[in-house]
C-alpha cells in the first residue's frame, strides 16, 4: 500500500521508527575487466561471500533467509509495503572510473561446473516455474521483470570462449530462448561473461526473445564450440531495481529516491538484494566498493 502523502511517509519515519539504513561494503576480489560488469557478492566484506554451495543444474531459490549471506531489510511487512528512500555509493579503486552500480533482488541462480563448464552441448536445468503465490520465490508474479545473468564463481574460468544459449520460458509459461552470446575467456573472478566491449555481449543482462517481459522457468543451458578449459559459473535470475553512478574514486555519492525517479521503489517481502557493478576502465583488484540505502515502510 506504501505511503499515502509526504506527511505520511514522515510520520512512519519519524513517529512510528519504520525506516533504517542498510550497508554493503565489498573488496574486489579480482581485476574488473573494462566495458563488462561484475559481480560483487564474490568478495570479502558485508554481507559475507556466498558458497553456491547447492547441487549442479538445479536451480535454487534464494530470499532475505538465505544462509549465504543477505543484506537484511528488516523481514515481511505485509500487508505494509516496504520502499527505497534514497542510496549512496563510493569506490575507491586506483583505475576503472567512472563506476555505475546497480541494485537487483536476487530471486535464485543455478550453478554449473567441473564438466557443466568445460563440455559442450545442452545442460539440462531442474527448476519449478516461477508462478503466482505468495511464495517469496513467486515475489515477482510469473517472473514478470526478471533477468538473467552468468559470471564466473571462486576463481578465473579457463581458456576458451565458448557460445552460449540460455533456453527459458516467458511470463505465459511459452518457450523462448536468449539471444546467443559470446563467453570470456579466463574471465576473472566475479565477471559477468555475458558483458563487455566486444561483439556478442550484453550489458547487462541477457536479451530476452522479442515481446517478451520476463523469465518464469530456466529450461537448459547450452555450450558450442570450444569449451572453457574449467571453472564455475553461476547464472543469477534477478529483478533490476536501480542504478547510480560513482563518477570517480573516493567520490560518495547519492540519490534521492523519493523525489526524484526512480521514485520509492519497492523492497519486496524477502527481497535478497545485491549490487552488480560497470566499469569504463578496468577496476583495480582490491579495490573497495561501499553501499548504502534506506528504506522506510507504510501502509499498515
Amino acid at each position: 500500500m506504501g505511503f499515502t502523502s509526504q506527511d505520511d511517509l514522515i510520520t512512519k519515519i519519524t513517529d512510528d521508527g519504520q525506516t533504517d539504513t542498510v550497508i554493503f561494503q565489498k573488496t574486489l576480489p579480482a581485476t574488473g575487466t573494462a566495458g563488462a560488469w561484475t559481480d560483487l557478492s564474490d568478495g570479502v566484506g558485508i554481507p559475507v561471500a556466498p558458497t553456491y554451495g547447492a547441487s549442479d543444474l538445479t536451480f535454487t531459490s534464494t530470499d532475505d533467509t538465505w544462509s549465504e549471506g543477505v543484506s537484511w531489510t528488516g523481514g515481511d511487512v505485509d500487508p505494509a509495503t516496504k520502499h527505497f528512500l534514497s542510496a549512496g555509493a563510493c569506490v575507491v579503486a586506483a583505475a576503472g572510473a567512472p563506476w555505475f552500480l546497480m541494485a537487483v533482488d536476487q530471486i535464485g541462480y543455478v550453478k554449473l561446473s567441473g564438466t557443466n563448464v568445460s563440455t559442450t552441448g545442452t545442460k539440462t536445468v531442474t527448476m519449478t516455474a516461477i508462478s503466482n503465490t505468495s511464495a517469496t520465490v513467486d515475489r515477482y508474479a510469473n517472473g514478470e521483470g526478471l533477468r538473467m545473468y552468468m559470471s564466473a564463481f571462486g576463481a578465473a574460468l579457463g581458456a576458451n570462449a565458448p557460445t552460449c544459449v540460455v533456453n527459458y520460458l516467458d511470463t505465459a509459461g511459452n518457450a523462448g530462448a536468449t539471444t546467443s552470446f559470446t563467453s570470456t575467456a579466463s574471465a576473472t573472478r566475479g565477471s559477468i561473461i555475458n558483458t563487455g566491449a566486444a561483439a556478442n555481449k550484453f550489458n547487462p543482462f541477457l536479451a530476452l526473445a522479442a515481446g517478451d517481459t520476463g523469465v518464469s522457468d530456466i529450461v537448459s543451458v547450452v555450450w558450442s564450440g570450444t569449451a572453457h578449459a574449467s571453472g564455475t559459473v553461476i547464472l543469477h535470475l534477478v529483478k533490476p531495481l536501480w542504478t547510480i553512478p560513482v563518477p570517480a574514486t573516493g567520490l560518495y555519492t547519492k540519490m534521492d529516491f523519493v523525489n526524484a525517479i526512480p521514485s520509492l521503489r519497492q523492497i519486496k517481502d524477502g527481497a535478497n538484494v545485491k549490487f552488480i557493478m560497470f566499469q569504463t576502465g578496468a577496476t583495480t583488484s582490491a579495490g573497495t566498493i561501499f553501499v548504502d540505502f534506506d528504506y522506510a515502510y507504510g501502509g499498515s
